[in-house]
C-alpha cells in the first residue's frame, strides 16, 4: 500500500501553479521532473450514463498526454481554479469550459493527475 503525504495547501497551490506553467509552456523535462516515475494519468469521458476512463502510467505516456492536451494554442486556456475543494485547472476552449483538472502528490511529485472531461458542473458556470 502507498501512503501519500498530503501538501499543505499553500504547497500544493504552488506546485499546481508550477505544474501549469510548465505544460503549458510545453516545457516537457521540467514537467517530467516533477512527476513520480508511477505517475498516473486518469481521463474521465464524463459520460455520467456510460462512463469510459482511460489512463498511463509513467512518465513518457505521462508527459505526451499532458503536453498534447495542455500546451499553448490557439483558444485553449489554462487557469487555476479550485477544483473539488483543492487548487486545480479548468481548461477552457474557444471560451467553453471542457474540461477539470485535480492533481494529486507524493511528497513533492506528481502521483496522479485526474481529468474529467466536459464535468456536468461546468456545463452552467466556470465553478466546480
Amino acid at each position: 500500500m502507498k501512503i501519500t503525504a498530503w501538501l499543505p495547501r499553500p504547497l500544493h497551490h504552488r506546485a499546481v501553479r508550477d505544474f501549469r506553467s510548465a505544460a503549458v509552456s510545453g516545457d516537457a523535462a521540467r514537467l517530467e521532473s516533477m512527476l513520480a516515475p508511477d505517475v498516473a494519468v486518469v481521463v474521465d469521458g464524463g459520460d455520467d450514463e456510460q462512463p469510459a476512463l482511460r489512463m498511463v502510467t509513467g512518465t513518457f505516456d505521462a508527459v505526451a498526454l499532458l503536453l498534447h492536451g495542455l500546451r499553448r494554442k490557439p483558444g485553449l486556456d489554462v487557469v487555476e481554479r479550485q477544483v473539488n475543494g483543492q487548487s486545480g485547472l479548468l481548461l477552457i476552449a474557444d471560451g467553453e469550459p471542457t474540461a477539470a483538472m485535480t492533481i494529486d502528490f507524493a511528497g513533492a511529485l506528481v502521483s496522479v493527475v485526474w481529468i474529467r472531461l466536459h464535468p456536468l458542473a461546468l456545463r452552467h458556470g466556470l465553478t466546480v
